[in-house]
């Protein structure tokens, strides 16, 4: 014996936390990970719904008064919960990112082009709540912007690193803390301030109302949604319960957007900024802790603006060379910087158009999606493989009938105060239009194509996977 320890060396620090950040990429989630179930999945998409930007809602209606206000969030949460959760429910039967399935049906160089389109609206979206974080603290500390722009946007880059995993820890365990601040934050608005239900002001548009609504809450999210359930238990491990997970999605998110959206308003009407969280600046004690809770639901929201941006960014470079396993981490703080940069540049003063414009590109997108995949053409559409097979062909990277019917749909979306009568799109919601449109287009050219086939539905060409990498965090 001798005096030396000859026991292997354990891990460095460094080794155990590199091993905890996330690589996993566009590749199939395995099995191992996917072990979220519909009560957690419930947490997440509630505190990425309950941000400190989403009272906006309440401003940004503020002349259709309270209770118009209120229906108009129950019926975009009406219209728009059954396809927010049939695409999360793609995400657990082919545990791929909404980009990657687009491959199928939109083709490999058009869902190139929607990847870094959407890169950009998810890290326009990282921006917009980083400013009004940043908007926060800095009235907390009696401080300029500057630099709360660059911490706020530094921790959220730091916690999307390492990925679904500890996102979700970090949303289950702070959940009640954002809860009580907010309500903290109501009460001492009810209690030291006149408060009268704000009232109708405007005319009721419910087209541009629902519109507006769904533009910032469910609709946007809606392609987003198998970011997550990837994660999720499969749907063929969970007989009887595909009902529970089907509504998740929509109940996490438009809880938070009904409730925080009558905060806004009542904030609106009695301090004259929907930003109800800036309140904790002139409350002694209590009240910072109630602000910086508020700021924390922004960390909430903007975790999962940069994340799916990285999945999309990751979809765009995979259509070009084989994934790399430090790509994603690299992807998420080059993103994330500059995401910041835009919060800095002053997206927050735009927030309205945006989120109307983002509304009218979603749901054509989604609602053709949704039709290929609901009408089942891929027969081989569960085996995630077949997403990765080597593109031949025109047909194969341009998708022709997808992506008219697609164009078509914002056309109606985005143009249809130019198109419609005043009367029309005061009183039926363009975003929802025009996804219909660009469903019912999809829909009819399937009718007819499988119509006119012999064999029925299209079977998929042999498997060649390409781009693989190791799975995995």
């Amino acid at each position: 014996m001798t005096g030396t320890d000859s026991r292997p060396a354990g891990p460095s620090v460094w080794q155990r936390v590199s091993q905890e950040v996330e690589t996993v990429g566009v590749q199939p989630v395995p099995d191992s990970q996917r072990t979220t179930g519909s009560g957690r999945l419930l947490i997440v998409w509630a505190m990425t719904s309950a941000s400190a930007t989403t009272p906006l809602i309440g401003a940004l209606l503020f002349n259709v008064g309270l209770w118009y206000l209120i229906g108009a969030i129950v019926v975009s949460w009406a219209i728009f919960t059954i396809p927010c959760g049939l695409f999360s429910e793609m995400g657990r039967e082919v545990p791929l990112t909404s980009l990657i399935v687009a491959r199928r049906n939109y083709g490999w160089s058009a869902t190139f082009l929607f990847s870094l389109l959407f890169t950009f609206v998810n890290m326009a979206w990282f921006g917009l709540n980083t400013a009004t974080g940043a908007v926060i603290l800095a009235s907390l500390a009696h401080t300029s912007t500057g630099p709360w722009y660059w911490i706020v946007g530094g921790v959220d880059i730091i916690l999307v690193l390492f990925g679904f995993k500890w996102l979700e820890y970090f949303y289950r365990y702070t959940a009640l803390i954002l809860i009580a601040c907010y309500v903290a934050l109501t009460v001492y608005l009810f209690t030291h301030f006149s408060l009268h239900v704000p009232k109708q002001t405007g005319p009721m548009d419910w087209g541009v109302a629902i519109s507006t609504v769904a533009g910032f809450s469910i609709l946007t999210w809606t392609y987003k949604t198998t970011t997550l359930s990837r994660f999720a238990k499969p749907a063929s491990q969970t007989p009887g319960q595909r009902g529970r997970y089907l509504m998740v999605p929509g109940i996490g998110i438009m809880i938070p957007t009904l409730l925080m959206g009558v905060m806004g308003i009542f904030s609106q009407e009695a301090i004259g900024n929907w930003n109800i969280a800036v309140l904790g600046a002139h409350i002694s004690g209590w009240g910072f802790v109630a602000a910086l809770g508020a700021a924390l639901g922004v960390l909430h929201t903007n975790a999962m603006n940069l994340y799916p941006s990285t999945a999309d960014l990751l979809a765009a470079l995979n259509t070009v060379r084989k994934p790399r396993r430090w790509e994603q981490p690299a992807a998420t703080v080059v993103l994330g910087i500059l995401g910041t940069l835009l919060a800095q540049l002053g997206i927050l003063s735009h927030a309205e158009t945006f989120i109307s414009d983002v509304g009218d590109l979603l749901g054509p997108f989604t609602f053709v999606m949704l039709v290929d995949w609901l009408w089942g053409r891929m027969r081989d559409k569960l085996d995630p493989g077949t997403y990765f097979r080597s593109p031949v062909g025109f047909t194969e990277h341009w998708k022709v009938a997808a992506i008219v019917s697609f164009a078509i749909g914002f056309v109606f979306s985005f143009w249809g105060t130019d198109i419609f009568p005043a009367g029309f799109y005061d009183n039926f919601p363009l975003a929802l239009f025009g996804a219909l449109i660009a469903a019912v287009l999809y829909l009819a050219y399937v009718l007819v194509r499988d119509h006119g086939s012999p064999t029925g539905p299209a079977q998929a060409a042999p498997v060649e996977a390409v781009g693989e990498a190791p799975a995995g965090r």
